[in-house]
């Protein structure tokens, strides 16, 4: 009798084992059907991914916010003249709350000491974000909780975010447009590789008129919810000690958003932060409205080298960040400037 109930036990111990390896099985298999229909477009998704890949407490800047900053911030300038060592983790139209669940998710590797953040998303007054955006946004964040978090606060309603939690719903249309680098894991970033930091090189020149403003301190309500995970971020990193720097990315539009960065800039100051709205007619830095921007917000490649050159000495004024070169430790921001600037020959310093 004690030998049937051991040999039952058996069969079932072995049943349950076949049940539990099917179904991990099946959930790699899934999750990795769902990466490779995952676009990946460098602007928003690579730039997550491919934070995993840097070495541990090896980002001292992280620029975190929409295209504004990936197409301005040029992190191989940064390094190459100041020798500061930062990250783009940005994608296009970023809001707040995808911010506050990015830069909770980069702490879990990185401990920057400064985090720029983007002011355009105060000037955004929709409370909810689009389906592309909501997958270019959150699908690159590794950690459950903190994707789980990004994908809720983009959708209105919580059943809205159950096809984004599971992946494959929103993707499985993909499979006609897909090419062999979307089975490379991790993605090679557009080329870049990894040791690539998230900046983005925005080639088109376009012409435009600085804008003509009237200098104000008057502010414009930001969207409750901007505003509400915009003080999430402010309280995230006093609580981590880590200095926020608000950062107004020069564009032509800015005539349109001055008054909801006066608004952005008033909550920051509760929080003992600020920063530099570099669209300040006063300050004069050599950047050309007639060559330096690629459309109506984006500045190009000649524009992110002007900008990035002021950006570099208000982050070594401000906050005294280290110089990093010659340090084996961060050796990917030499390879990555070294290999940018061999397309770019043009921008290299003295």
């Amino acid at each position: 009798m004690e030998e049937k109930k051991e040999s039952r036990r058996r069969v079932l111990g072995r049943f349950w084992m076949r049940v539990i390896g099917f179904f991990l099985i099946a959930g790699v298999l899934l999750s990795y059907a769902t990466y490779v229909l995952t676009p990946k477009h460098d602007y928003g998704i690579c730039s997550m991914m491919n934070l995993y890949e840097q070495e541990e407490d090896s980002v001292d800047v992280l620029a975190v916010g929409t295209s504004l900053v990936y197409a301005g911030v040029n992190t191989n300038v940064l390094w190459s003249e100041y020798g500061i060592a930062a990250y783009d983790l940005c994608s296009a139209e970023q809001p707040f709350w995808v911010s506050y669940y990015a830069i909770r998710e980069a702490l879990k590797t990185q401990s920057p000491q400064v985090i720029l953040l983007d002011a355009k998303a105060s000037a955004y007054t929709r409370d909810y974000s689009k389906r592309g955006r909501t997958i270019l946004s959150t699908y690159g964040i590794r950690g459950l909780e903190n994707r789980a978090g990004a994908i809720l606060a983009c959708v209105e309603e919580p059943l809205e975010a159950l096809d984004y939690l599971l992946g494959l719903p929103q993707v499985h249309n993909n499979y006609g447009s897909l090419t062999a680098e979307d089975f490379v894991l991790p993605p090679d970033n557009g080329g870049r590789g990894k040791d690539w930091k998230g900046f983005i090189e925005v080639d088109e020149v376009e012409s435009h008129q600085r804008p003509s403003v009237v200098a104000t301190t008057m502010g414009r309500k930001l969207n409750e919810r901007e505003e509400a995970y915009a003080r999430k971020i402010f309280e995230l990193c006093r609580e981590e000690g880590i200095e926020v720097m608000l950062v107004g990315i020069p564009n032509p539009d800015y005539a349109a958003d001055q008054m909801y960065y006066n608004a952005l800039w008033n909550v920051a100051e509760e929080y003992g932060f600020g920063g530099i709205d570099y669209n300040d007619p006063d300050l004069r830095f050599g950047l050309r409205y007639s060559s330096d921007f690629a459309d109506w917000q984006h500045l190009n490649v000649k524009g992110s080298v002007t900008f990035s050159r002021k950006l570099g000495e208000d982050l070594r004024e401000r906050y005294g960040i280290l110089d990093r070169r010659g340090d084996e430790a961060y050796a990917s921001y030499e390879r990555c400037a070294k290999k940018w600037y061999e397309g770019y020959e043009f921008f290299e310093s003295a």
